[in-house]
């Protein structure tokens, strides 16, 4: 009777073991806490997760007040999935381009809606952004309506000032954009 009671409490962990996700794995597609400001409309479904590292690209410019001052030019970093997989690239417009050639670009009518990051003196700003589809290539950026980009680390101008208008820096940074769209 021992044994049989050892062998079905074996077996149930078994199953347990079996049936349970692998560990990450449901949080694998779940929407992050994000501030109120960042949050997508409810009709909207988690569709990608993508951990962006790569560069800020800032340009020198003479400011308003005639000093030099550092202005963003554009992103330009590598998507990957959680797993280290290439998804695609984020680049100028802003941009969102897919391995498979399906591409997503900001909606210029729509405002960037933004929240400080927990560490605004080194970190660019987390964003909501409303994308439209361009290039008419089909494939898995197409369904994809907003992005978020949020637990962002680096990317900030550099804190000294420019020596010559012109001049280019890239400031290294990473990110996680979350991508939503209808099903």
């Amino acid at each position: 009777m021992r044994h049989g009671f050892a062998f079905l409490t074996l077996i149930g962990m078994l199953l347990v073991l079996v049936m349970s996700p692998p560990i990450g794995a449901e949080d694998r597609y779940a929407a992050p806490d994000v501030p109120l400001e960042l949050r997508v409309p409810p009709d909207q479904t988690l569709l990608i997760k993508a951990e962006a590292k790569g560069v800020q690209i800032y340009k020198s410019v003479e400011g308003k007040d005639g000093k030099l001052e550092w202005i963003l030019e554009a992103p330009l970093a590598g998507l990957f999935s959680p797993e280290g997989r290439k998804l695609g690239t984020h680049y100028e417009g802003p941009s969102w381009e897919a391995t498979d050639g399906s591409k997503v670009i900001r909606d210029k009518e729509q405002v960037v809606k933004m929240a400080a990051p927990p560490n605004p003196n080194g970190d660019i700003p987390w964003l909501l952004i409303k994308v439209k589809e361009e290039g008419g290539k089909e494939g898995v950026f197409n369904k994809v309506l907003y992005i978020q980009r949020i637990d962002t680390r680096g990317g900030k101008a550099p804190a000294e000032p420019p020596l010559r208008a012109g001049t280019k820096v890239g400031v290294e940074y990473k990110a996680t954009y979350y991508l939503y769209g209808r099903q």
